[in-house]
This record gives C-alpha cells, structure tokens and sequence, in this order.
C-alpha cells in the first residue's frame, strides 16, 4: 500500500469512527419520526465531516506535494 492510499483509508477511519461517535453520543435513543430529528442528524453529520475536513487538509497539501515532486 503507497502513501496516498495510507493517507486516505486514515481519513477513511478517523471520519467513521467520528461519525459513529457522534450517533451514539447524541442520537443513540432517536427513531427518526420526525423530519426535524433527521435535519439535526444531518446538521451533526455536515459538522463531524467538516471538522474531518479541516484536519486533514493540510496533510492532504503535503501529502499532493510530496507525490508531486
């Protein structure tokens, strides 16, 4: 396995393990019979990705540059 592929199934895992941490903190009791527990689920969901996102964004860069040159 190259370094991309390394780089990318560890943003693959820390966003699962986030997204699944995040369901059972805050929705572990919900059934989703409303739109509005849906829309909160969503709104949690766009954040943890968001958060992912920022965390490996710069390693992302480095990681392009490196496999760049």
């Amino acid at each position: 396995m190259n370094k991309q592929d390394r780089f990318y199934e560890s943003v693959h895992n820390y966003t699962k393990y986030k997204l699944i941490e995040m369901l059972i903190d805050k929705h572990k009791d919900c059934k989703l019979d409303s739109l509005d527990e849906i829309e909160d689920i969503t709104d949690d969901i766009l954040g943890i990705l968001s958060h992912c996102g920022l965390k490996y964004y710069g390693q992302f860069k480095n990681n392009n540059e490196d496999i760049n040159e």
